[in-house]
């Protein structure tokens, strides 16, 4: 009697499935315990290098280096997500009971500057690794959507009110005044104290957002969309003519 192979051959795949998820999920577990090992090395600013994360992390050192060949790119990982887990809980945390977008928008900024304060050493470590990267390496992280995020949970409810167009360039203004960067050119360039430098932040956030929610109840017609309905008229004349 001849027994079919595939009830086998299933069961093999299974198998073989399961055990390449378990090994996918254990360098994922790796991977996570190098990052948070080394960001909160940064975090107490300690400088390290691979093998003293991988010590730290109970990671065999040649595994660790195959992970991150080099401190440097630990560092932009490590740095990262320092980060975003301070900005999370601070932030996340001041916008509790802030109903007005305007006081919301007060509120993440101030949470930024305290953040970059008590913080300070791992946001210059994250921009200077920033500015030294390489955009053709693919295997660094990009600084992609955090401060998109925290102003999303600020201010998102007005998406609906501005438009989609309009959100977006809001967003993208008021970007300029959160962050690490907004922070180096206030102390560094303008030399201006902390308490000056945020309040002119908070000024100029919420002149743009006052100025785009006028923009989106008294809409403002441009000079070249004004030229191109001139034109358009024109040509409708015409075509009656």
């Amino acid at each position: 009697m001849i027994h079919s192979r595939e009830p086998f051959l299933g069961q093999s795949r299974r198998v073989a499935s399961n055990l390449e998820g378990g090994r996918t999920n254990q360098k994922l577990r790796t991977h996570i315990a190098l990052v948070e090992c080394a960001a909160n090395l940064l975090k107490e600013g300690k400088s390290f290098t691979v093998a003293d994360v991988a010590d730290q992390a109970r990671v065999g050192r040649t595994t660790a280096y195959r992970y991150f060949p080099s401190v440097e790119q630990l560092v932009v990982h490590a740095s990262l997500h320092a980060i975003t887990e301070v900005e999370k809980k601070n932030i996340g945390l001041e916008l509790e009971g802030a109903s007005s977008p305007y006081d919301r928008l007060r509120r993440v900024i101030e949470a930024s500057d305290k953040s970059i304060k008590d913080h300070e050493h791992v946001y210059r470590t994250m921009l200077r690794e920033s500015l030294n990267n390489d955009e053709s390496d693919r295997d660094l992280p990009r600084r992609s959507g955090a401060r998109k995020a925290i102003l999303d949970a600020a201010i998102g409810s007005l998406k609906r009110e501005l438009g989609d167009r309009r959100y977006e360039r809001l967003t993208a203004a008021l970007s300029l005044f959160i962050g690490v960067e907004a922070a180096v050119v206030m102390r560094d360039v303008v030399k201006i104290s902390d308490e000056e430098a945020r309040e002119i932040k908070v000024w100029g956030a919420n002149v743009i957002l006052q100025a785009m929610l006028l923009d989106a109840s008294h809409p403002v017609t441009t000079p070249r969309a004004a030229r191109r309905n001139t034109a358009t008229s024109k040509s409708r004349r015409t075509r009656v003519a």
